[in-house]
């Protein structure tokens, strides 16, 4: 049985790329180490945590392999994802797509990439009687 679901994104920069998703309102729950450079960082979106975990770490202590892109995508479902784009680009995201309907007009969605160049979809459901708008 699952109890909890976590994602982990290998960062160069560990407190940058959590400090983006702490200035779009997500609470960071754990930290390690508490002083110096953190080897972890995670916060809370909706019940799943993200983790931001330092790539150099994971290659020096666990012997893996890691690497930062844009592999994989984070979807933030929001109550409006037009201004949790703005409030993103305000922390430095780079602009992939401007907010824009779905073509049946069922949500409204955008992209962008945080500081370390993961992608992230904002998006919410429009309610059936505003027809899109």
């Amino acid at each position: 049985m699952i109890g909890a679901v976590q994602i982990n994104l290998w960062c160069a920069d560990v407190e940058r790329c959590a400090g983006f998703f702490r200035a779009l309102g997500l609470e960071e729950t754990f930290r390690y180490p508490l002083d110096g450079d953190p080897h972890q960082i995670e916060v809370d979106a909706a019940g799943v945590r993200i983790g931001f975990s330092s790539a150099s770490v994971g290659e020096e202590l666990f012997g893996i392999e890691t690497r930062t892109g844009p592999d994989s995508e984070i979807v933030l479902w929001c109550d409006d994802a037009g201004l949790l784009f703005d409030t993103a680009v305000a922390a430095g995201a780079q602009v992939l797509q401007e907010p824009a309907d779905s073509p049946d007009g069922r949500l409204l969605y955008a992209w962008v990439t945080d500081p370390e160049g993961h992608r992230v979809k904002f998006v919410h459901e429009r309610s059936p009687a505003s027809g899109g708008a």
